[in-house]
């Protein structure tokens, strides 16, 4: 470690600034751990970890707003003096180094306390991991030590995670290479739902299974027709006639040979004979029109997805098998891709419900997707299934790693599912999400991360922070992609 200044004026004991010595500002960079000792280097009171944030440089002759000479001598391109420059980083305590790990500082920081920088040796974050009884650590590092691993709660996976950043911020590298091995780590089978099949796939081709391979219950089949046609062009009678040929519907596949055409037919057949059966003829008419505009919507091609044989007892016994499953989600329409997520999850909660530990780790990519910020449709049913998978599986090993480019509004997640996730990665952010309530801005500012910087942060970089983190003050972590 290497002395690099003193406490200054106006500290607390959860608010420090640390006037650096001459010339070290141009060494010393934000996100730096140091450490400091409470009360003098000799008899400190105690020693307080804490990061550099929101550096400052003051010189109080060279204000924009008044007129010295210093500034009239500037504007004629001179050299200004710099006998009286400050520069200061504000210190976030992360807290006191003890013989069971950190404990939070209750003690004043006293002004003229000797700030020292942790060098590539020192390795602070080992502190973090003392008292854990099994340590973890990701596979990633502090942001400029490669050698400071990141340790992590592991018994907190079950309380489910967030990844959040723009477009080409690195969300799904951080999936792939950081998170779905330290889950597999720690005795979780890793099931990832790839949205486009872009994302994951061409990276674990052994593992790949197509989402028109795998059958859907019935419910899940109904939910997907149902708002394919809009509620069955808003007729009882067809719906009746459409929910009572999907009974027993892998029977109707097999029977149709897996031949979409022919699956197509024979629903067609059964809709309109029943609505022929109808007594009376006002009701017969309106049911007509109404099996018109429904089939006028369907086609063939949208039963392939619905058509799969794989069922999704069939899937989970793979994936224990295999420990790690993709769904390929592609080629398939988004009420196809829902649809299967509905079934996926009902038997997921229906396995914890009767009180069995699932061991499985969900990552679903592109999460707005399944729970929007304003859900309609089958989505209010995808929001509320993960709501309940959330809940329960606190309890049964039961992790939700959601993947978006915001955290609110239109861009993020529903707000009531968002309230579930209980640890973060904040990548580089969208700019919706630098403003106002519920933002990552309102999420991270508490702890010296202003908006400016997550909206500047390089592809690969995120801020970690939540329960699974040991550290209370969010850490800027990055990796090594394989």
């Amino acid at each position: 470690m290497r002395l690099i200044g003193r406490i200054g004026d106006g500290s607390t004991e959860t608010y420090a600034r640390v006037i650096l010595l001459k010339d070290i500002e141009r060494e010393i960079k934000a996100e730096e751990l140091v450490l400091i000792k409470n009360g003098g280097e000799d008899k400190p009171v105690n020693e307080i970890i804490g990061v550099l944030r929101e550096g400052l440089g003051k010189n109080e002759f060279l204000s924009h707003s008044a007129y010295r000479p210093d500034v009239a001598y500037l504007k004629y391109g001179g050299q200004p003096s710099g006998a009286r420059e400050v520069y200061s980083f504000r210190v976030m305590p992360i807290g006191v180094k003890g013989e069971n790990g950190f404990e939070p500082n209750k003690l004043i920081i006293a002004p003229r306390s000797p700030v020292y920088l942790f060098e590539d040796d020192d390795n602070p974050l080992e502190l973090l991991a003392v008292g854990i009884k099994e340590p973890e650590c990701l596979d990633a590092y502090l942001e400029g030590h490669e050698g400071w691993r990141i340790p992590v709660l592991k018994e907190y996976i079950p309380y489910h995670v967030g990844i959040f950043g723009s477009t080409g911020s690195g969300k799904s590298w951080l999936a792939r290479y950081v998170l779905t091995d330290f889950y597999r780590k720690c005795g979780y089978d890793v099931l990832i739902l790839d949205w486009s099949g872009t994302d994951y796939v061409p990276y674990f081709e052994d593992h790949v299974v197509p989402i028109i391979d795998i059958g859907l219950d019935e419910e899940s089949v109904f939910a997907y027709l149902q708002d394919l046609t809009y509620r069955f062009g808003d007729n009882s009678n067809v719906r009746d006639a459409f929910d009572e040929f999907i009974e027993n519907w892998s029977d109707k596949v097999k029977e149709a040979g897996r031949d979409h055409n022919k699956l197509y037919e024979m629903l067609r057949r059964n809709v309109e004979k029943m609505i022929e059966n109808i007594q009376r003829n006002d009701w017969k008419d309106a049911a007509r029109r109404a099996c018109r505009r429904v089939f006028r919507k369907i086609k063939p091609e949208d039963l392939i997805p619905l058509m799969g044989t794989l069922s999704v007892a069939d899937l989970l016994k793979r994936l224990r098998e295999d420990h790690l499953l993709v769904i390929d989600m592609s080629g398939a329409m988004v009420e196809s891709k829902l649809g299967f997520f509905l079934s996926l999850g009902a038997e997921i909660y229906r396995e914890m419900d009767m009180g069995r530990n699932v061991d499985i780790a969900m990552i679903i990519d592109e999460a707005p997707q399944y729970a929007p910020w304003e859900a309609k449709g089958i989505q209010l049913q995808t929001s509320e299934m993960i709501k309940n998978l959330a809940a329960l599986g606190r309890k049964r090993r039961f992790n939700l790693t959601l993947i978006s480019q915001g955290i609110k509004g239109e861009i993020g997640i529903n707000a009531a599912v968002r309230r579930n996730l209980n640890t973060y990665f904040i990548g580089r952010i969208h700019p919706l999400d630098a403003t106002g309530e519920g933002g990552a801005s309102e999420w991270l500012s508490p702890y010296g991360i202003r908006p400016e910087q997550l909206l500047q942060l390089k592809p690969g970089r995120f801020y970690f922070a939540g329960i699974m983190n040991p550290s209370p003050v969010p850490l800027l972590l990055t990796f090594n992609p394989r």
